[in-house]
């Protein structure tokens, strides 16, 4: 059975998007999940239950470009802030 915050994917998929395209930004595992944890708590969970559930989520609410857009502007503010307070050294 299938089932999880579906949206999760997405957001992890641009955190990746944008650390390889921003330099300005740390990329280290630790800020990386700093901003995947924040990103999505700004998020509206999407969840499905079984197989089907997921390809009707992933076909319709989470390919669209509302749903798109959020994802990126709640990551790169995510990142933006984590940039801002990282939790390690910045060596």
């Amino acid at each position: 059975m299938v089932s999880g915050n579906l949206i999760e994917d997405e957001v992890m998929s641009k955190v990746d998007e944008i650390l390889t395209d921003k330099e300005e930004f740390c990329d280290c595992d630790q800020c990386k999940q700093d901003i995947l944890a924040l990103a999505l708590s700004n998020l509206k969970p999407r969840y499905a239950g079984s197989e089907e559930g997921k390809i009707i989520l992933n076909s319709t609410d989470l390919s669209s470009e509302q749903t798109q857009l959020d994802i990126l502007r709640s990551v790169l503010e995510a990142a933006k802030k984590v940039h801002e307070r990282p939790h390690h050294d910045r060596g």
